[in-house]
């Protein structure tokens, strides 16, 4: 066959024999075209060279070379399936669970009603990574194990609400990032507020009056309390309603009195000439009792300080003989009386919260120990989260707006927030 132009050669038929040429020219010698077919093509091909290298141990099976390459079924189905090469989807119905190296890339869907709480376990391989699903409409919450940190947008390390997801991404050994479709946990106590004892209060302002059944705070004083300590807590109204540390300087008849109730006409104190309060994180609660051992048996406002009922002592103010509180303004850190601020107190406040019922003994020993209302085997000291006690009025002191801004959004059922007045600022010191 004489030299031909490549052009001028017939095309190669749909299915090619054994014996179709492909041209080449040989130049290592005068320039001829010789033949190449395809037989000579596959009998010079490594397939063996190929086959060691790629781990192809069985060319002929599909499933083996699959496996050999680490692709399982997603060569085959992964348009319908991706998850057996990709993520396993995981059942999650308990209230906790604790994430392990076997939980890396997972998809883990919480369901259960009442929330679960999630652990990152210390020491996971590094990488670790996984999504966790709210299913249900209890919230998922992320937290670390001892020397483990979580962190995430001011605060927010669970999840929105029911079918939002989150995804835990590792930025360093032992720490790791929540984002996603997150939300501040239903309760995270990591701010307080910090108040000068100078012109410092968060305000609510008028409001529908709340009937004061029982109120819960904890506080930290700048120095320590007595008798003659005259700082204004909490105001419950427009006049001198509410409580107050060293009554004997702000209420005539008060004698004695560390911590004292007034109702504008009426007070119930904890009386002791000798008492302090020293500058330690402390729990105080007040609950209206139709029987009161503060008030010999009458009617009145027993008061509780970690834990326990101190109140001994009561006594007319102006008139009458007292009655239960209608809560027609909230301020926290000074008495209110026509608005003018006064008996500022300094240290630091947190989570106010008012009720409409009056709670039980046993209920404000779980409210000291952090125990929701019906709980039990809490640590003494440690607030704790409110919602099954049902208040009007729950004011998390930072927590809840990622400690910044000027309001402190109310989370009870009358939408009542506070507004930082004249400066007082956030701090990170909590009762623990």
């Amino acid at each position: 066959m004489a030299n031909k132009k490549i052009t001028a050669l017939t095309a190669l038929s749909a299915t090619p024999a054994t014996d179709d040429v492909l041209p080449i020219v040989d130049v290592s010698g005068t320039a001829t075209t010789k033949k190449v077919t395809v037989a000579n093509l596959v009998a010079a091909a490594p397939q063996g060279d190929l086959q060691a290298s790629n781990n192809l141990s069985d060319v002929a099976n599909a499933g083996t070379s699959r496996s050999n390459l680490g692709l399982g079924t997603a060569a085959t189905s992964a348009s319908t399936d991706f998850s057996p090469a990709f993520f396993t989807i995981v059942a999650e119905s308990g209230a906790t669970r604790t994430l392990s190296d076997s939980d890396n890339g997972k998809v883990i869907v919480c369901s259960a009603s009442g929330g679960c709480d999630v652990t990152v376990a210390s020491g996971l391989t590094s990488g670790f990574n996984c999504t966790l699903v709210q299913s249900g409409s209890g919230q998922v919450k992320v937290e670390g194990a001892s020397g483990v940190t979580i962190a995430g947008i001011s605060n927010k390390t669970a999840t929105a609400g029911q079918h939002a997801s989150i995804n835990i991404v590792p930025i360093a050994s032992n720490s790791y990032i929540v984002g996603g479709e997150h939300d501040i946990p239903a309760f995270v106590n990591t701010a307080s507020i910090d108040l000068d004892g100078t012109n410092d209060y968060v305000d609510a302002g008028t409001i529908s009056g709340i009937t004061v059944g029982t109120v819960s705070v904890w506080f930290k004083a700048s120095s320590t309390i007595s008798k003659s300590t005259p700082d204004y807590l909490v105001a419950l109204g427009d006049g001198d309603e509410g409580i107050a540390f060293g009554g004997d300087l702000i209420y005539g008849p008060a004698d004695d009195g560390i911590i004292t109730v007034s109702t504008g006409n009426h007070l119930w104190s904890y009386a002791n000439s000798s008492a302090t309060i020293n500058t330690n994180w402390h729990h105080l609660a007040i609950v209206w009792a139709s029987s009161s051992s503060t008030n010999s048996g009458n009617a009145g406002y027993d008061i509780y300080l970690d834990g326990s009922n101190v109140g001994n002592h009561f006594g007319t103010y102006s008139s009458g003989n007292g009655s239960q509180l209608s809560a027609d303004r909230v301020r926290v850190g000074a008495r209110d009386r026509g608005g003018a601020a006064t008996y500022n107190f300094s240290g630091l406040v947190d989570e106010l919260s008012i009720f409409t019922a009056s709670l039980s003994s046993a209920q404000i020993t779980n409210l000291y120990k952090g125990e929701s209302s019906g709980g039990s085997g809490g640590s003494a000291g440690v607030p704790g989260e409110l919602s099954s006690f049902s208040p009007a009025l729950w004011w998390r002191m930072g927590d809840k707006n990622g400690s910044s801004g000027t309001t402190i959004t109310d989370q009870g059922s009358a939408g009542n927030n506070g507004t930082l007045t004249n400066g007082p600022t956030y701090s990170t010191s909590v009762p623990s």
